[in-house]
């Protein structure tokens, strides 16, 4: 990771995701970091297991815009996955301070991540 900038580290952390690089992901994420999705509120290890869960399914993410403002970096994306779902649009809100970042908000559409949900149970 060569970009510091919040816009590079925010792309950092969604391509690393991604490309199931757990080590370059928790580099990136705060000891403190706080990501909320669907009502819930995790920690870093919390969200660490959380994607951990999810690779299985997950063929890569495509980016699709970034957007930043001061700390601030906004993520669009496409989560494509080798499921009957295909490709999940989803945006990460993301507050990033001193290199880390400390704060994801996770936004997708449920009913399209369905199909993934249901292929993970039986993997």
């Amino acid at each position: 990771m060569n970009d510091q900038s919040v816009e590079g580290i925010a792309r950092s952390y969604v391509l690393a995701v991604g490309s199931h690089d757990m080590d370059v992901l928790e580099n990136l994420l705060g000891e403190d970091l706080v990501a909320t999705f669907a009502g819930a509120t995790l920690d870093m290890a919390g969200w660490a297991t959380a994607l951990k869960r999810l690779l299985p399914v997950l063929v890569r993410n495509e980016i699709r815009e970034v957007f930043s403002a001061q700390d601030r970096a906004c993520v669009v994306y496409d989560f494509v996955t080798d499921t009957a779902a295909g490709a999940v649009r989803c945006i990460e809100l993301l507050t990033i301070s001193a290199g880390k970042i400390r704060e994801i908000e996770l936004v997708l559409d449920r009913v399209a991540f369905a199909p993934v949900n249901e292929a993970l149970k039986t993997r």
